[in-house]
């Protein structure tokens, strides 16, 4: 990684904003074993870096400070913005004081080539490549959002990925920056990329690799690698606000739980709307119990745990200037301020509010007293922080300048309630709004979408955009939050989509007072069944990508045109997409449609469980794709685990796993992931078995080895047409230290 950083005459920035600074830059690690030289000649510098056997070339020009990096030779940022005939910006950073006033804008230019492609920035709408887009930097409330063109919305990420397939360049760009006003990508024009920042510090990180990945994990190492969420909030949960807004909240409650029970649905918990704070006046005051719809919330609380159901609650940073504790808190200076002292007043939902200031010690304590008193002690496993977008609009506070990190310091709170009572354990938090480093304590989710087949698809979108971001462990709202009911067709399709999700929860809020639930429509209610025991099925897919993603920073989704970047063919907005290292998942997202064309990547292989026959790539396929089947592709080779008997995520030692193995042409290593679903990793008590797939024999070998999956028997499954040395195409191993080879032969049935 490089970060280049700029000192322009004139600008000092304020000190909230050299604090914002140090809280994004992180600390990067130190690399060993870098040799540097540096030449110069009248003109320009040149510095060679050599690591690892790759050299990295920066030449600055003297004149304006420009840069230019190079990669084993090839140009992979900087260089010559314009020329003599082109009346564009010649010099790479500007900055500009606002005539009088102390503050300052700067601006970062970037020379674009044809091909080039933009990824992450966080849930933004639209495709997942960014060409052509402004795109502001703050996080806003976006209600019934329009998931192809709005923008702000929740989460403002400053990480993107640069991508130019025709000449085999990715790079990443990280500006540690807490006030930035907008990314251009080339929109404005057509030769260069802009990033527009307010009064510094100016710098940012350059990030090198061979591919998307190396760029992720060096991002994840200056800003923090995700933590992987307990085994449960990977499950099936009931949510909508229609449950917890009317008195008989605490019945409805109980009642949705009877019903998953009666319908035999698998199922964790739920995800509590803020309706249980929803007061006599209307108001929803943070902290204080609807006592008339729960006398006794503590028992309430407690008696949930112990039926093994899972809450996360909401809460909101919001103090009404009308709750019973506003005046005490404002006293003590808890709140964010403004410039002379006094509370910030901000609109809020329900009327005038003040935030918690996150960044003051005491007022974090409070805020961390309260969950512990309110929620944790009483057994709740989670905390769903919740319109937390903090839209300070005085441009003349300090407080303007860092608002994007205080939703990123309320869910550190969040966190640090959890491990203050529970060190052990990894904890449920969730967040809807986020800046740099909100993968470190939270997970996420797109926010609050529409019940509406264009909502479908970008969604699908923007769970590229959000892994391509740092922020593997997303969701979305399936069905639609907002807006009428979704039609049967929709409520299915969407259901479908989210068999290998990270999350799987139909939440809503619809105006007549009727959420929308798995048996809505009763003709589609065994379908809708199916695809949710589908997710649990194959949960050790699932969850052993989720490990893979907090490790190594790789995304859960994986587009193919980053898996595959030697294929220029492979088209940006294509909607099938691979989910971990071995799914590509098949999905439709337009209403009527029963088929879905794919373009597989030239050289790849694929096999198709539906129809037992390999899919050749280097063209487009239709597959078919019922309402009530789940389809999805194995990549050829490859391993996909998964348990046929799971219902329950309360321990993640699963009862039966079944690992199916699709041999290739080609050698695989397949790294499994297993342990109770809840003890922190630093603890080592997890397993991993490492398998080895060959042309003609696969290895299994416990390679991390723990209690109890030391010396279990698992299976191994065999696509049609091949068999082991005994004929059948199944087989039990026991796993151990020495691990076990068995050969095997047969051959795929080929094309469609």
């Amino acid at each position: 990684m490089l970060y280049f950083s700029y000192e322009l005459d004139g600008i000092d920035p304020p000190q909230c904003l050299k604090d914002a600074n140090r809280i994004l830059k992180g600390a990067p690690k130190a690399v060993e074993d870098i040799q540097i030289h540096v030449k110069q000649d009248d003109s320009h510098a040149f510095v060679h870096i050599y690591e690892g056997g790759c050299k990295l070339t920066i030449i600055i020009e003297k004149s304006h400070g420009n840069l230019e990096v190079k990669r084993n030779g090839v140009v992979v940022s900087g260089g010559l913005l314009g020329n003599m005939d082109t009346v564009i910006p010649r010099v790479q950073v500007r900055g500009f004081r606002t005539k009088g006033s102390n503050d300052a804008f700067v601006r970062l230019n970037f020379p674009l080539n044809d091909g080039d492609a933009f990824y992450g920035l966080g849930d933004k709408s639209g495709k997942p490549d960014r060409f052509g887009r402004r795109l502001r930097m703050y996080n806003k409330d976006s209600l019934a959002y329009d998931a192809s063109f709005s923008d702000p919305l929740y989460k403002s990420i400053p990480f993107f990925i640069r991508q130019n397939r025709s000449q085999q360049t990715v790079v990443g760009y990280y500006f540690p920056q807490s006030l930035i006003n907008v990314f251009d990508f080339g929109q404005e024009s057509p030769f260069y990329t802009y990033v527009e920042l307010e009064d510094g510090p100016v710098g940012y990180y350059l990030l090198c690799g061979d591919s998307y990945r190396d760029i992720l994990h060096t991002y994840c190492s200056i800003t923090g690698f995700a933590q992987l969420p307990p085994l449960f909030s990977f499950g099936f949960f009931g949510s909508s606000m229609n449950y917890v807004e009317p008195e008989d909240a605490a019945q409805r409650i109980l009642a949705y739980f009877s019903d998953v029970e009666s319908h035999q649905i698998p199922c964790e918990g739920m995800y509590v709307s803020s309706g249980y704070l929803k007061a006599d006046d209307g108001n929803r005051y943070a902290f204080f119990w609807n006592k008339k719809k729960f006398p006794d919330y503590a028992t309430y609380l407690s008696n949930l745990h112990d039926r093994g159901y899972n809450l996360t609650m909401n809460i909101k940073p919001g103090i009404l200037t009308t709750h019973p504790w506003y005046d005490e808190l404002a006293s003590k200076g808890y709140f964010v301020h403004d410039d002379q002292g006094r509370p910030l007043v901000e609109f809020y939902w329900g009327g005038e509010a003040s935030f918690i200031d996150f960044s003051n010690p005491e007022a974090k304590r409070w805020w961390k007293d309260q969950l512990k008193d309110k929620y944790i002690s009483h057994g709740c496993t989670g905390i769903w922080n919740d319109n937390n977008e903090f839209e300070i609009e005085d441009p003349d506070t300090e407080a303007f300048k860092v608002r994007t990190l205080l939703s990123l310091q309320m869910v550190e709170a969040s966190y640090e309630a959890f491990n203050e009572m529970e060190p052990d354990k990894r904890h449920w938090i969730y967040t809807r709004s986020g800046y740099a480093g909100i993968q470190k304590y939270a997970r996420t989710w797109s926010g609050d979408n529409t019940s509406t087949w264009r909502t479908l698809l970008y969604n699908q979108y923007q769970s590229i955009g959000l892994g391509l971001s740092g922020l593997p462990f997303y969701g979305h709202d399936l069905g639609g939050f907002f807006g009428d009911i979704p039609s049967e067709e929709l409520l299915v399709r969407s259901c479908q989509s989210a068999v290998f999700q990270p999350r799987f929860v139909i939440h809503s809020w619809r105006s007549d007072g009727n959420p929308t639930e798995p048996w809505t429509y009763p003709e589609s209610f065994e379908t809708i069944r199916y695809f949710i025991r589908e997710h649990y099925r194959f949960m050790p897919y699932i969850y052993s990508t989720a490990y893979e993603a907090a490790t190594t920073g790789t995304p859960m989704d994986r587009p193919l045109f980053l898996e595959f970047s030697e294929d220029p063919q492979v088209p940006t907005d294509q909607v099938a997409m691979m989910f971990g290292p071995s799914v590509l998942k098949l999905m439709v997202v337009h209403p009527g449609e029963r088929c879905l064309d794919v373009y597989l990547p030239e050289g790849s292989r694929w096999y198709d469980p539906e129809t037992c026959r390999i899919c050749v790539g280097g063209r487009t396929i239709t597959f078919d794709i019922p309402m009530d089947q789940n389809r999805y592709l194995a990549k050829v080779p490859s391993v996909i685990p998964t348990s046929e008997n799971c219902t329950t995520l309360a321990n993640g030692w699963f009862d039966s796993l079944v690992f199916h193995i699709y041999p290739g042409e080609e050698e695989c290593r397949y790294r499994y992931f297993e342990d109770d679903g809840q003890t922190s990793l630093d603890k080592g008590e997890y397993a991993l078995v490492d398998i080895t797939v060959g042309p003609q024999s696969v290895h299994v070998v416990l390679s991390h080895v723990v209690q109890p999956l030391d010396g279990r028997f698992v299976t191994l499954s065999l696509p049609r047409g091949f068999s082991f040395q005994d004929g059948a195409d199944i087989c039990s191993v026991r796993l151990t230290a020495s691990g076990v080879t068995l050969p095997f032969s047969g051959a795929y049935r080929e094309g469609l």
